[in-house]
């Protein structure tokens, strides 16, 4: 089984094995029951320790769980559910898997293939069972049955592993093994994992601070320094500038950095505390482990680097949905004997309708750049077609070839009630084509760019200028900035956390009417919200516009409710629409106070430390800030080509 299946189920649906009907309960399934229950809460947390927010995930697991022991403890007699004898666990997980097929005979359609298609979620749920009882000491059988129970499993997950899109060839360990450790995508990660060593300290948002930015990048092999005021060219996204070297004010400035930072900490690499970053016991197995654990951890980890590095997109951008799903789209069919051609690829905006064209140009683009950065990685090869090699043909199955991964990046089957409009991608390339389910040729479709498509500003779109002033702050720490009147309330977010530096690591919300007034904020996927007490609104349905309808009106933006930045936005004027750069910063004043400085009084403190040299923080806060000797911070500067800079990248 492959390592950790919490993992596994992060977007299962409902309805799967498990959960349909069955025959009226014996009393060892009602023992069963009572047993995982009283395992349930210790079971979620250690589901959440991999995948933060993921209870939902966990309690389907119990289903199968349940079901499954149920029938082992009837035909077992066993008094417990933490000591599995491998015989009796493998009847009763097959008796479950064909009661499902059964169950799936009497149905039709959609439900059919729901319970039919979705059998080795009770493989993965028990392998997850079995899992949690050993790292969190609770098996007390023998370590001979465990390693049955966990060959029993393995192979079942493997035989039931197929009906993909992408067959996974079959390479022996050692080939195997040799492949992985040679890509330059595992020589990245070894060398940043041998830098961090015993532990390296973190910011209070788990980031590098900002005087270890630069040695952490070299690991990975990008040159960058870090500082309080960016400059330089800017980043690529795998290699170093051959231009002057640039200055970041935060890890997350460095893509590539950021990508294998987060996939460590997926693949339980390392482990980042409040104060700290420090390797995790399955660290020393990922360098120099024995061969079978070691490739074991090798996968593991490309496997996250993909999700995130692919899947791993901002929903609030649907844009990056639609470069997501190209990048899948392309990696699953260059996993396949079939290949995509890269000059059918290019040329796909080509065949787009007319007004599709630039955007789909741009999109395209975009793809084959994030593509481009793969293969520099190892993980693909660009010449006349793309290509996955066959030892990582493998990580491309476990991340992408499932259905409701591309059922959420739109490029694979949406269930039947949802009113979707598909287009499809020709075989081996990314032209969209019409839909024809009848036709099995078509098994790469195209993610929808309506999204996109439905965004643009038009010549019409009156402007806003806007006066946005940071509450207490003194002197007043303030912007001014022209919006478009439709830009919703998220992308006004965004421009608010550009022009004050900051990076988006909490919470925020709008609000109109004062303090007990009508609150706007994010809402997650299922539909709650991000906070307590009276909800608020979803602000992805608001636009700036409607909340400030005329001169002078205005609204609050508070961001990181512990330091608790509240800002005032007042609408100065309402002017005719012009042909600049939208979003647009045209003035401001002063330094903006750093993340995490402590709220205004924490950050004049900081401003008086670090000026101070007899001052107690003084070598302290200049190192938190990644100040150089002869540095000084000027509380009253600020940069306007900067912050412009920085809104460059936007498009509303």
């Amino acid at each position: 089984m492959s390592k950790n299946g919490r993992n596994r189920h992060k977007t299962r649906g409902a309805g799967g094995p498990g959960t349909h009907a069955s025959a009226p309960r014996s009393l060892s399934a009602v023992r069963a029951d009572r047993a995982v229950d009283a395992l349930t809460p210790a079971f979620v947390r250690w589901f959440e320790e991999v995948s933060p927010g993921s209870a939902v995930a966990a309690l389907e697991c119990l289903e199968p769980i349940k079901a499954v022991l149920g029938r082992y403890m009837d035909t077992t007699a066993a008094a417990d559910v933490t000591s599995l004898e491998p015989f009796g666990l493998s009847v009763a997980v097959s008796d479950e898997i064909l009661a499902a097929l059964d169950a799936a005979d009497d149905l039709a359609g959609a439900a059919a293939a729901e319970i039919g298609g979705s059998t080795h979620f009770v493989v993965h749920s028990v392998g997850a069972f079995v899992e949690f009882l050993v790292e969190t000491g609770r098996w007390s059988g023998s370590a001979d049955q465990l390693a049955a129970v966990m060959d029993f499993l393995d192979t079942t997950a493997e035989a039931d592993g197929g009906g993909g899109l992408i067959d996974v060839p079959e390479i022996p360990d050692d080939a195997a093994l040799a492949a992985f450790s040679g890509l330059p995508l595992i020589r990245r990660a070894t060398a940043l994992l041998e830098w961090i060593g015993e532990g390296k300290p973190v910011t209070a948002t788990g980031a590098l601070r900002l005087r270890d930015i630069e040695a952490a990048a070299a690991c990975v092999g990008v040159a960058v320094k870090g500082g309080t005021k960016r400059s330089g060219s800017p980043l690529p996204g795998t290699a170093g500038s051959a231009g002057p070297v640039p200055t970041v004010r935060s890890m997350y400035e460095v893509p590539l950095l950021a990508k294998l930072w987060n996939a460590l900490e997926a693949a339980e690499q390392i482990k980042i505390t409040s104060t700290k970053v420090v390797p995790s016991a399955d660290s020393g197995v990922f360098l120099a482990g024995g061969p079978s654990e070691r490739l074991q951890e090798l996968v593991f980890f490309v496997d996250e680097f993909l999700n995130t590095a692919v899947l791993g997109w901002d929903p609030a951008q649907p844009w990056e949905g639609t470069v997501s799903g190209l990048q899948a789209s392309l990696l699953l069919a260059a996993a396949t004997s079939d290949p995509p051609e890269k000059a059918r690829v290019l040329a796909a905006p080509d065949n787009a309708p007319p007004a599709e064209r630039a955007m789909a140009g741009l999109l395209t683009g975009v793809a084959m750049g994030r593509l481009e950065e793969l293969a520099e990685l190892g993980l693909l090869t660009i010449d006349t077609h793309f290509r996955v090699p066959p030892p990582l043909i493998r990580c491309i199955a476990n991340v992408f070839d499932d259905d409701w991964v591309l059922a959420d990046l739109g490029i694979g089957q949406v269930p039947d009630d949802a009113d979707v409009d598909l287009t499809e991608f020709e075989p081996g390339g990314v032209g969209p084509t019409e839909h024809n389910p009848a036709d099995p040729e078509t098994t790469f479709p195209a993610p929808a760019l309506a999204a996109v498509r439905d965004a643009p500003r038009t010549a019409e779109t009156p402007i806003l200028q806007l006066k946005i002033t940071l509450n207490d702050s003194q002197p007043a720490i303030w912007r001014r900035v022209l919006v478009p009147a439709g830009m919703p309330l998220p992308q006004l977010h965004q421009v608010i956390q550009a022009v004050f530096g900051w990076q988006d690591y909490h919470l925020h919300e709008f609000r109109v009417g004062g303090v007990r007034g009508t609150a706007y904020a994010p809402v997650n996927p299922d539909g709650d919200n991000d906070f307590y007490g009276e909800a608020s609104r979803d602000e992805s349905t608001a636009r700036v516009g409607e909340l400030l309808p005329a001169a002078g009106s205005s609204m609050g933006y508070t961001y990181d409710f512990g330091d608790n930045w509240v800002l005032a936005v007042k609408a100065e004027k309402i002017l005719a629409a012009d042909a600049g750069q939208l979003p647009r910063c045209t003035a401001g004043r002063g330094m903006a106070p750093a993340e995490d400085s402590g709220g205004t009084w924490g950050w004049a403190n900081i401003v008086q430390a670090v000026n101070d040299p007899h001052h107690e923080g003084h070598q302290e806060y200049r190192e938190w800030l990644g100040m150089l000797p002869g540095d000084t911070l000027d509380p009253k500067a600020f940069d306007l080509d900067e912050a412009n800079q920085d809104l460059a990248g936007f498009t509303f």
